[in-house]
């Protein structure tokens, strides 16, 4: 029995080589080429994660057939013969490809036959397997680029290692309204916020206890929540408060200016639903964009002067600031600058704590602090310890915005429009432990030709651990649903700190809105 099962597997064997050997073309003369091949995406000397989807691509030489073969330092290898230009790479050789390579190299050979049928061969591609994985899924909102219609718009979640992607809610099930502000606590997909805006409007929070659907607009401030960041320890979440106006331009590079007559930051006690805020976070000046430390003892945010408002041709320009919090007695420390606008000349924006607490990335831009249409945005990070600020060579000449850590503080995920100025597209790259940043690819897509078909953006693409289990149809019910209302806490703010957007509790509403005028 044993000889027979012997004789029959290497029958099996024989076969498979037999058929390899009929697909595989004779290239064995082909002549040689001292360049890379021309391929879109730009998959070449990349560090990439060992659970990343395949990365199919576009050949972009004239050819009658291509012939490609992926291989590894481990010497298994596998190839694809087609006539297609488009290269659709097998999911399980190529999973297995990388997981066989961890922490070494695969290559990539790519013959194409010419019109005189001969073969030419190009340059390897060579790329690096790192040891790192990467988070599985990121969640982004799909929006028209255009800024003013939303008609079709949905949060999106994406595997990275796989090519699944479904809408979380879709705004084609709450009647075309506005959803934004995606956000979860530490990555984890259990617990999640999102706003909406125009009826059913409301902010979602959901935990693994427990569902709030909330107005969080309050008597005492000017806007619902807006920009949020949850605390890493699950009980606060800090929100900012804006009164948001945009500028459109009819010329030039610019599309849009995304700007504030007032912001101020409050934090919001899921456990209370009780909002409270200190006048040096909600100061006359405009307080923006909170994120919190790792350990849950700094809130970073973004801050601009109030000033600015009373200077002729002035345009907003954001510091780094960052304050201590105290969970316990919720106290808060003294401000702190650590990135200046005055001394760069450039204002901040989206910063994003490493997972380490050792850095800080965000983008600097020529002014404002809305980015993804600013083309003049790059990213930097910022070395805590030292202080020193550097830029990151991963940047184009479009706009680079939203940037995210992995959880393992390993990839950087970000929105760039590099490729036409219009469309946003989710870019990741690899951060060494010398803090290098590797060149940037482009998450891959199931069909390459999608990138120069989409007319839709990836916006604020964010990491998460685990796919969203929360399904469309219970946020369509619970949408529809009677919304709760935020208590705002007893705490006055300095009236004479107003910057718009919180008052003292005892102001009246007429008070808020003259104070408001003169500012």
């Amino acid at each position: 029995m044993n000889h027979k099962i012997a004789l029959s597997s290497i029958i099996s064997l024989i076969l498979v080589l037999f058929i390899a050997s009929c697909n595989r073309p004779s290239v064995s003369n082909s002549e040689n080429s001292n360049n890379l091949p021309e391929i879109f995406p730009d998959y070449t000397d990349l560090v990439l994660p060992p659970n990343i989807a395949p990365l199919n691509f576009t050949i972009q030489e004239k050819g009658k057939k291509y012939f490609v073969e992926f291989s590894g330092d481990n010497k298994q290898r596998f190839s694809i013969s087609t006539k297609s230009k488009d290269i659709m790479i097998p999911i399980k050789k190529w999973k297995k490809l990388l997981a066989n390579n961890i922490s070494n190299s695969i290559q990539t050979n790519i013959f194409i036959l010419q019109e005189n049928n001969i073969w030419k061969r190009y340059s390897t591609i060579e790329n690096k397997i790192a040891s790192d994985s990467i988070d599985p899924f990121i969640v982004y909102r799909r929006i028209n680029p255009g800024m003013i219609l939303w008609d079709d718009m949905a949060i999106v979640q994406r595997s990275l290692e796989t090519f699944y992607e479904s809408d979380i809610i879709s705004n084609q099930n709450t009647e075309n309204n506005c959803i934004h502000c995606h956000t979860f606590q530490n990555r984890d997909p259990e617990n999640m916020i999102l706003h909406m805006r125009r009826s059913p409007s409301g902010t979602l929070i959901k935990t693994k206890e427990k569902t709030l659907w909330l107005t969080t607009k309050t008597e005492y401030t000017l806007s619902s929540f807006a920009y949020p960041a949850w605390h890493p320890q699950g009980q606060y979440i800090a929100f900012s408060t804006n009164k948001i106006h945009q500028n459109f331009f009819g010329h030039g590079n610019r599309i849009n200016h995304v700007r504030d007559d007032a912001s101020d930051i409050v934090v919001y006690d899921i456990v209370k639903n009780e909002v409270f805020t200190d006048p040096q976070i909600a100061s006359r000046d405009f307080e923006n964009l909170p994120a919190w430390s790792p350990d849950g003892r700094y809130l970073y945010y973004i801050q601009c002067s109030h000033d600015f408002k009373h200077q002729p041709d002035s345009i907003e320009k954001y510091d780094l600031m960052r304050i201590e919090f105290d969970v316990e007695n919720h106290s808060w420390g003294k401000p702190e600058m650590l990135v200046s606008s005055k001394e760069t000349g450039m204002s901040v924006s989206f910063p994003q704590v490493s997972p380490d607490g050792q850095t800080v990335l965000f983008c600097l831009a020529d002014y404002g602090y809305f980015t993804i249409n600013n083309f003049t945005s790059n990213l930097y990070l910022l070395d805590l310890g030292t202080g020193k600020m550097s830029i990151l060579q991963v940047n184009s000449d479009q706009s680079e915005s939203f940037p995210s850590w992995s959880g393992n503080g390993r990839w950087i995920l970000f929105a760039s429009k590099r490729y036409d100025g219009m469309i946003t597209f989710p870019f990741l790259s690899y951060i060494d432990s010398t803090g290098t940043a590797h060149k940037p690819f482009v998450v891959p897509l199931k069909n390459p030709g999608s990138y120069n078909t989409r007319l839709t953006n990836f916006n604020r693409p964010v990491f998460i651990s685990d796919k969203i289990k929360l399904t469309q149809k219970e946020i369509v019910r619970i949408a529809y649903r009677k919304t709760g209302n935020v208590v705002f806490d007893s705490l006055h703010v300095d009236l004479d700190a107003l910057a718009g957007a919180t008052v003292k509790k005892d102001a009246s509403v007429d008070e808020v809105r003259t104070l408001y005028k003169k500012n």
